[in-house]
């Protein structure tokens, strides 16, 4: 993961869970965290859900994992079609 990808500090999380008319300790215990501070972390931006819980957390708030860390996968998007762009560039001269 680039330097770019862990400064992010943009989620989606609390909007799709207020949506839902979830509370953080609602969510929590659906993903069987021990505590909702984990939920609070990943809203805020401190810190990134592993795989498995990103799943978890898209199947509570019926969203797909690449809306709920949308700047995220933009970034990640963008990287990966610069990197497309380059490798066909040198191919090609």
């Amino acid at each position: 993961m680039s330097r770019d990808l862990r400064t992010i500090k943009t989620n989606q999380i609390r909007r799709y869970r207020k949506k839902r008319y979830l509370r953080q300790r609602d969510v929590s215990r659906m993903l069987g965290l021990k505590q909702a501070c984990d939920l609070y972390r990943w809203e805020t931006g401190h810190k990134l859900p592993s795989l498995l819980n990103a799943l978890k957390l898209s199947a509570a708030l019926k969203c797909p994992v690449e809306l709920l860390f949308w700047d995220h996968f933009a970034r990640i998007r963008k990287e990966m079609y610069e990197q497309h762009s380059e490798s066909k560039i040198h191919t090609f001269t």
